[in-house]
């Protein structure tokens, strides 16, 4: 016999820790839903200054403005990309000029792109579930 819970339970897509989204919501998808949603709309501008302060050779800014974002991926269970946000963070402690960091800075902006077009589909699937679950 199916627990009630697990036919209404949504599936995340792996990129995020389920497990880490549900310690942090618990079954509130409505709320996740609004999370994922905020989460989207500050995030244009969010890698823009990123990408400003990369190209600015501003390795202090480019530093606070990766920190900047990094919680914005774990309010959303991207754990994963945190951890690669920490990881940028640390090297710019330790470069003399961002030119050091190209093939870290095109990944780290390669992953962010990819994690943006997850969490739009994960907030599109939160809203159908939502719908359906009303």
């Amino acid at each position: 016999m199916n627990n009630p819970s697990d036919v209404n339970s949504f599936i995340f897509n792996a990129e995020i820790d389920s497990n880490y989204l549900h310690s942090l919501y618990g079954d509130d998808y409505i709320y996740l839903h609004e999370v994922f949603a905020t989460v989207l709309n500050d995030y244009e501008s969010l890698t823009d200054n990123i990408e400003f302060n990369y190209s600015s050779g501003n390795l202090n800014a480019l530093k606070a403005a990766v920190h900047k974002i990094k919680p914005v991926f774990g309010f959303v269970g991207m754990t994963a990309v945190q951890q690669e946000c920490q990881h940028f963070e640390d090297l710019c402690g330790t470069v003399a000029s961002p030119e050091i960091l190209n093939r870290d800075f095109e990944a780290l902006k390669n992953k962010m792109f990819q994690s943006k077009l997850v969490i739009e589909e994960e907030m599109k699937k939160l809203e159908i579930f939502n719908s359906q679950s009303a």
